[in-house]
C-alpha cells in the first residue's frame, strides 16, 4: 500500500473510530496521517520521545484495524463509493448519502 493510499485509509478509520482510541493515541495518529507531519515533529511538539509516538502510532494502528475487522464500517462506506459510482439514479444516491451520512455520525 503506498503512502497516499495508507493516509486516506487511516484517515477514514480515525474519522470513523477515533473516538474510541484515547485522545492521545486519537491526537497522534491526526497529526501524522492527517497533517503529515514527522515522527520527530509529533514528539518535539508534544514533548516525549521519538520511541513514545512511534508506540503511539503503531498501537492506535493495530486497533483501528481490529475495530475495523469487527465492526466493518469502512468496508461498507467503500462499498457506497462503489455503488454511487456506478448509479445516475437519483433517489439510489439519495439514499446512498443518507446511509453514509448515518454512518459517520453513529446513528
Amino acid at each position: 500500500m503506498d503512502a497516499l493510499t495508507k493516509a486516506v485509509r487511516y484517515n477514514e478509520l480515525i474519522n470513523l473510530y477515533g473516538n474510541l482510541l484515547s485522545e492521545t493515541q486519537r491526537d497522534i495518529l491526526e497529526d501524522y496521517f492527517s497533517f503529515n507531519l514527522s515522527i520527530s515533529e509529533i514528539a518535539e511538539n508534544r514533548h516525549v520521545t521519538r520511541a513514545a509516538v512511534e508506540d503511539a502510532i503503531k498501537k492506535g494502528q493495530k486497533k483501528l484495524e481490529l475495530l475495523e475487522k469487527q465492526i466493518g464500517n469502512l468496508a461498507v462506506l467503500e462499498k457506497i463509493y462503489e455503488l454511487r459510482s456506478q448509479s445516475s439514479n437519483k433517489d439510489v444516491l439519495k439514499y446512498l448519502d443518507e446511509i453514509e451520512r448515518m454512518m459517520k455520525h453513529g446513528i
